[in-house]
This record gives structure tokens, sequence and C-alpha cells, in this order.
């Protein structure tokens, strides 16, 4: 295999689980060993324990979850632009510290979501143009030896799969027509390989399949 990286990206319900699961499978049968990484800002075991901190000492912050007082906190304050550097940092370990190490240490890595949906998060929980800032560029424009997948759906069929399966965070219908829209204005020229999510799912994995070996 030419590539040690494969990402998953699109809309909740897009397939990125089950395709994750078929090539985790062949890895197994093949003793390949490998790591899956499901990535999203503010919700990795640090700043999980930042927050737990956080609402210990300042208890009028609100709880864990989504709220209306999440939102206006996140979206009108400094604590939401706080939240963005100290989440920024994280990722920036884990794509440019932690996942090339586990490279080194021989593994496959296999990304739940990568940098591309991280700043899609960024731009609805903040509701701010983040993917315009230099730092951002940077680091999108630095992920090139990787293979990217965008699995696209229409938006209806997100919202129908996504009644028949739990989701751990999932958006709201307007936050998929937001995210839905971003993929579309933005990922063209990061790379990404897009493949229609209706297909079946063995069909879109022989397509993942060619492109980890080169085919």
């Amino acid at each position: 295999m030419s590539k040690n990286i494969v990402a998953f990206s699109g809309i909740d319900g897009c397939g990125k689980s089950t395709q994750i699961e078929k090539l985790s499978r062949y890895y197994d049968d093949n003793d390949i060993k490998y790591k899956v990484f499901w990535v999203r800002p503010g919700s990795t075991p640090f700043i999980l324990f930042i927050k737990s901190i956080a609402r210990f000492f300042f208890r009028s912050l609100p709880k864990a979850g989504r709220s209306e007082q999440r939102e206006k906190l996140m979206k009108k304050s400094k604590v939401g632009r706080l939240w963005f550097y100290l989440t920024f940092i994280d990722l920036i370990y884990i794509f440019k510290i932690k996942t090339p190490l586990t490279v080194l240490l021989g593994h496959k890595v296999i990304f739940d979501r990568h940098i591309f949906d991280s700043i899609i998060d960024y731009q609805i929980m903040l509701d701010m143009p983040v993917f315009d800032t230099k730092l951002v560029k940077m680091l999108l424009g630095a992920d090139k030896n990787i293979i990217k997948i965008y699995l696209e759906i229409p938006i209806q069929d997100s919202i129908d799969r996504c009644e028949q399966k739990w989701e751990p965070f999932p958006d709201t219908e307007q936050e998929k027509i937001i995210r839905d829209r971003l993929y579309k204005e933005r990922i063209t020229g990061f790379n990404y390989t897009q493949i229609d999510g209706l297909s079946q799912p063995e069909l879109i994995h022989q397509s993942i399949m060619s492109l980890i070996k080169g085919n």
C-alpha cells in the first residue's frame, strides 16, 4: 500500500462508519496494524478534561450537551474564542504530532472526520469565517499525503438515515444544510475523492481499496 492514512468526510449518515468498518476488517484480515481516530473539536479526552475542570470552578458554565445558553456563550463571548484556540491547538497536536508518530510506529491510520470536517464545525458552532484565516489555510493545505474520501448524499437521505441510527453529536437540519453547502463550496482543491454515498456499500469499499492500492 502506498498511503498510510485514510480520512473519511461527509454529513451525518453518509456512510463513514460503514466504510471504516469494512476497511478495518480488511486490515484485520491481513494482519495490518491500524488505529481509528474520531475527531471533533472539543470532544477529545484532553479538552473534555479541561471542560470538567472549568465547570467545577465556574458553576455558571452550561452543562455538557447542546443548549441555548451554550450556543450564546460560544458565539457571543470571549469564551468561544478561547475554546477555539484551545481546541485548535489540540487538533494541531492530533494531526501533526500524534498521527505521524502513530504511522512511525508502524500503524495505518483511519480518520472518522478529518481537518476539513473540524473547520466546518468551527464555522457552525462559532459562526465565524475561520476558513479564510492564515492558520486554517496552512493546516488544510498541509495534509496532502493522505487518501481523503468525501461521501456525498442528499440532505433528506441524511435525515432519513439518522432517524434509524444513533449519532453522538447530531447536526440539526439547518446545520446539515450549512455543512453540506460548505463541503460543496470549499472541498475543491483539497485533494478529496468524491464518492456517491448512495451507492452500494460494497462498491464504495471497492473504490476505496483501489485508491489505497494505487490502482
